[in-house]
């Protein structure tokens, strides 16, 4: 379900509000008790603020950022980038 969680929350990035979540939640067939009390959790908050304050560490400033080999890339990268990064090179 996450994956399928995934593609309909970037995919409409506009409407991330609780009545929209809880549309898509229901959408997928989810439990909606479970997955209120799932994501206001004190557990989901701690890796939620571990994660953004690693991500603050390591210079992210924008989203999406990419980490390759040590090196940040911020933006989209395109084609040429990801071909690169596959190969184990970079620019």
């Amino acid at each position: 379900m996450f994956w399928e969680m995934v593609e309909l929350l970037f995919a409409d990035q506009g409407r991330l509000d609780d009545p929209h979540l809880w549309a898509r939640a229901e959408q997928l067939g989810l439990d909606l008790d479970q997955f209120d009390a799932d994501r206001r959790s004190s557990e989901v908050e701690s890796l939620v603020a571990d994660s953004f304050r690693d991500a603050i560490r390591a210079g992210v400033i924008a989203t999406p950022t990419i980490l390759v080999g040590g090196e940040l890339y911020q933006g989209v990268p395109d084609i040429e980038d990801v071909a690169l990064w596959e190969s184990g090179r970079s620019r």
